[in-house]
C-alpha cells in the first residue's frame, strides 16, 4: 500500500505485503526494500528541513522589516536563484554521495529481486 506523502520529505511511504510463506530470501528482499525506503526518507526530511530554513533566513534577509501595503512582500525570482544556486553549491558533496549510496543501493536490490523471481520461479516448477 501507498500512502499520502510526508509533508517534509514529499516521499510517499510504502507499506510492503508479508506473505505467509515468505522465503528466507523472500524476507531479505522486503528489510533491504524497507530499509532503502528509511534511509530515503530520512535523507530527504534531513534535507528539505535544511533547504525550507536556509530559503527562509535568505528571505527574511531580503524582505523589509516595515511590510506597510507599498512595500513588496516577495522576494525577487533573480534574488532566490542566488539563493538556489548557492544552496546547490553548498550542498554538492552531499547531493553526489547521496546518489552513489542511491544507486548502490538500487542496484543492490535489483540483484536481490532476480534472485528472488529466480527462487519463485524455481518454487513454481517444483510444486
Amino acid at each position: 500500500m501507498i500512502g499520502p506523502p510526508n509533508p517534509v520529505s514529499n516521499l510517499r511511504p510504502i507499506l510492503l505485503h508479508v506473505a505467509p510463506n515468505e522465503s528466507p530470501l523472500e524476507k531479505e528482499y522486503r528489510l533491504a526494500r524497507e530499509e532503502a525506503a528509511k534511509w530515503n526518507e530520512l535523507f530527504w526530511s534531513k534535507h528539505n528541513t535544511s533547504f525550507f530554513k536556509e530559503r527562509k533566513a535568505f528571505m527574511d534577509a531580503r524582505l523589509p522589516a516595515d511590510l506597510s501595503p507599498s512595500k513588496t512582500t516577495t522576494v525577487s525570482a533573480d534574488e532566490m536563484s542566488v539563493f538556489y544556486k548557492a544552496f546547490l553549491d553548498k550542498n554538492w558533496k552531499i547531493h553526489l554521495n547521496y546518489n552513489i549510496e542511491w544507486y548502490r543501493k538500487n542496484i543492490s536490490l535489483v540483484f536481490l529481486a532476480f534472485r528472488v523471481n529466480m527462487f519463485r520461479v524455481k518454487r513454481r516448477l517444483i510444486s
